[in-house]
Parts: structure tokens; sequence; C-alpha cells
């Protein structure tokens, strides 16, 4: 409903009610106040009434986001990062926010008010399109921070609203910029609308005492502990000296780099960081912070669920695997052993392959490297050079089988600096190879890029491995994710802004 008819309804209702009302006493106490600032008051009393919808039981435990996906900094960069307020940044959005003034949100809320958490790369809504220039690899999986914030913070204080339908309104009321995110005026149109008691701030000491007081707080951050460029997260409590957050971009393994490691621990959805760490390693630029009544409660009904993530040995030496952090040793890994980590425990990570037990995180690292895995690092067709054992476990051990010199065998994938898992192209037969064992000449043979990151020019992709099948277009600069080196021309890939799966010939990287 827009401001007119509110004004008219109000003043009808307005006036009606001093008719009746005058013998008791409301004409007095309103005697000194023109009608204009009757009618005021009364629009106001009607925008603060938000319309509600019943949820049911199941409506209410689906909310929250269930699932921390795995993801990598590869991705992390690729999405469009939040712009921190700059003076013409900023004048944009107080055009917006001066505009809207004059309307009230078309929304309604479900009647549901608890703690949230809401992932914007939820499968739900992470490929909708969050543009205010209708470009469709604009969307909230890959910048929509600030609308999936505000979700967490209106559900919280006021009542159920998912990202999709906040992103809505922030394109709708012009709060989402063309190129860099959110504008920060949308979280004083939150508080606004929402009727939210609210403060802003740059000081993280009023941000402390603000969150043992019953606030949650919106925190614009630049490139540090959170994010590679701009982020917005939320503080939802603090405990001691640890500011409790939701971080709507958390993913697996997020806070166990190189960088990361050590200033933030992760539970569930929530990150725990130290108010020394935040102040030194999260670059936060400003502070929006909301009133709560101190009784909300946590939708936490639905297990977290946290996906595995892939790391590799960094340790020239090898890395011992303990039976419990710091425990008794139980096996080892030779330098660049590809390695599936399930959780960690301070400076400890528990791997699930292709060994069961703790490592030290210090020795594990994000990607492939010249210095985890050495320069001899190719997937191709090659001949023995000798005659040689092949084996049916990659640590060299099990099955063993005896092959002769000049047998052909095409490499699938460089398990570390020693070992590959190889196909003998005459009988098919899938074991593993000590590299020493290869001939000098090889055909067909290209460099290992899985998990690189790559541009492409203006091309096709397809559907089957073989370049058949669905062909789909895609323009010049597309970034996408290797997944698996099929042979010397073709690689499996993963187009990071719509996550499609496809394979392309390797001539159309850039």
């Amino acid at each position: 409903m827009d401001e007119n008819k509110l004004k008219k309804i109000a003043l009808v209702v307005v006036t009606i009610c001093v008719m009746i009302l005058s013998g008791f006493g409301f004409y007095t106490v309103n005697k000194d106040k023109s009608t204009q600032e009757i009618v005021q008051e009364g629009i106001k009393e009607l925008k603060e009434y938000i319309t509600t919808y019943k949820m049911s039981e199941e409506e209410i435990k689906e909310l929250p986001s269930t699932e921390i996906k795995e993801q990598t900094e590869e991705q992390e960069n690729a999405t469009e990062q939040a712009t921190t307020e700059t003076e013409g940044f900023e004048l944009q959005g107080e055009i917006a926010y001066e505009g809207d003034k004059a309307r009230n949100w078309d929304v309604e809320l479900g009647d549901y008010k608890g703690l949230t958490y809401y992932s914007q790369i939820d499968n739900r809504w992470s490929n909708k399109m969050y543009s205010s220039v209708g470009d469709r690899s604009q969307t909230i999986g890959t910048s929509g921070c600030g609308p999936t914030s505000a979700a967490m913070v209106v559900t919280a204080c006021k009542g159920a609203i998912t990202p999709d339908k906040m992103s809505d309104l922030f394109v709708k009321y012009g709060y989402r910029s063309a190129n860099n995110g959110t504008y920060w005026s949308a979280f004083r149109a939150i508080a606004d609308e929402f009727d939210i008691d609210y403060t802003e701030t740059y000081n993280l000491d009023t941000v402390v005492n603000l969150l043992k007081n019953n606030y949650y707080v919106v925190a614009s951050c630049g490139n540090g502990l959170f994010t590679n460029g701009g982020h917005f997260i939320v503080l939802t409590g603090i405990e001691g000296n640890t500011i409790s957050v939701f971080d709507p971009y958390l993913y697996a393994g997020k806070f166990n780099t190189s960088t990361r490691r050590g200033k933030a621990t992760v539970n569930g959805n929530t990150v725990y960081v130290t108010v020394d760490n935040f102040r030194n390693y999260a670059n936060a630029k400003g502070f929006f912070c909301y009133k709560h009544d101190g009784e909300v409660k946590a939708n936490n009904t639905q297990p977290v669920v946290t996906s595995t993530y892939t790391r590799y040995v960094n340790a020239k030496i090898g890395l011992n695997v303990r039976n419990t952090p710091n425990g008794a040793r139980i096996g080892g890994l030779v330098n660049g052993t590809q390695v599936t980590v399930a959780e960690t425990s301070g400076n400890w990570s528990r791997i699930v392959s292709p060994i069961n037990g703790w490592v030290s995180s210090n020795y594990l690292a994000n990607k492939l490297t010249s210095s985890t895995v050495g320069d001899f690092q190719t997937v191709g067709t090659y001949k023995l050079k000798r005659n040689c054992y092949l084996y049916s476990n990659q640590n060299l051990t099990g099955v063993r089988y005896s092959y002769l010199a000049n047998t052909v065998v095409t490499v699938l994938q460089n398990v570390n600096s020693r070992v590959d898992k190889i196909k003998v192209n005459k009988t098919g037969r899938i074991a593993y190879i000590d590299k020493s064992n290869y001939a000098n000449t090889t055909t067909n043979v290209s460099k290992n890029t899985v998990g690189q990151g790559k541009l492409l020019r203006a091309c096709s992709l397809y559907s089957n491995s073989n370049l058949t099948g669905t062909r789909y277009s895609y323009l010049e600069n597309t970034y996408v994710i290797v997944l698996q080196n099929v042979n010397a021309n073709v690689d499996k890939i993963r187009v990071v802004r719509t996550g499609r799966i496809a394979y392309v010939n390797k001539n159309n990287y850039k």
C-alpha cells in the first residue's frame, strides 16, 4: 500500500476517532497538535504493524541453511566483492535511501521469530539473480552477502524472511549497486521498514558493548579474516572475550588456510573469533546495529552437516598421521599427498582419506604447488622403461602386478610426488606406480591442472567427455575450475558462476 492511500485511510480513521474520543479527553491531550501531525502519528502506527502469515512447524524447521558446503579459495575469489563505502558509492546509496523514505515496502513476514542461519550459497537460492542491471551472472551466491545478512537480522528480530525475498526487495527499492554488491544504506532502510531500534558506528569497542546489551550487528569487512575483498557478516553475540559470527559465505575449510588458520574456529554454522583477532584481522569498516529483546531463541532443530574438503601434504620429509590430536603415530604421508579433511580441532585436522587419523594442519596446503609436488606433475600416456611392479594401493602395497618394459599406461591422477594412479592401456587394469619406472619418451602428455582456475575464450562446452552431446555456448573470460584432466585434449570443468559441469577442449583456455 502506498503512502497516499495510507494518508487517506489514516485521515478518515483519525477524524472519526477525534469525534468519538473527544468526550474521553483525547482532544484535550492532542489540542496543541495539527491535524497533519495527528495523521502522521496515525500513519506511523499503521507502518509499525507488519503483515505476517502463519508458518507450519515444517516450514520453521526448514528455514535455516544446514549444509556447510565445500568451496575453494578460487571460487571465493570469483565472487563479486561488496565494496566498502567511498564517497561516491555512499552518495548513490543515500540517493536510494532518501528516495525510499516516501514508500512502504510490499513485504510479508512469516510469524516465526528466531536466530536463523542463512547461507548465500544454499542451493535454494544461490543461483537466483541478484542484479540491478539484469546481469544473470550476478546471483545471491556470488554477491548476496548483503541481503542474506539482512534476512538473518529481520528473521531474528521481527519475523521470517529468506535471502531470496530480501534480495528482491533490495533490487526493487534501489539498494543493489550495479557492480559492487549492496549499498550500506540498505541496512538503515531495514531498521526503518521493520521498525527496529538501530545505531551505526565505526568503533569496535562500541560494538562489543552493544553485543552485550542485546544487539545484532552487521559488519562490513574488507580484505582480511572473512574475505579477500569485501563482505557483510552478522555478529550474533559475545561470550567473555569471544564474538560469535554468522558468515553468509561460510564453507568447509574456509578458516583452515595458511592466512586464516588459528585466528578463528568454527562449530557447525557459527564462527568464533576473539575480540583482539577480530580487531586485528577482520578489517571491519562499519557496523550496523539492531536491538532485540534478548529472548530470541535459536532455530537449531536441524543438524548442521559440514562437507569434507581437499588439502595436500606440504612437508618435504613427510607428515605423521596420529590416532588423536598430538597422539600416537599410526602412519605417515609423503609430500604432495591429497587428503580429505572431515573436521578440525584447534590446529589439527582429522583426515578420512587416504588413511583415517589426525595430522597437523600446519602442513596442509590448499592446492598442489611445485613445492608440494615437484616439477614432475603430468597426466598423459607413457611407456614403462623397465620390468616393474604395479600395486593395488596408492602407498605401493597390496596386490602386486608384474609388467614388462614398454607396456603402455595412461596416467589418471598424480597422487603425490612419487606415485601415480594409472590405467594399463591394453587390459584396462587400474593400479598405482612408482613414477621412476616411466620411460623418458611420452605421447600426448599434458600438465596436471586439477583444481586450477581458468579463463575461457568464447567457445562451446559439452555434456560428454568426447566433446559430443549437449553443447553450451560461453562468452570470453568465463571463469571455470578444472575438475579432471580427462586426456591430453579434454578437461572436465565446473563453471564458477552457474555451477554447470561440462567438458572443454583445452585449446579454449586463454
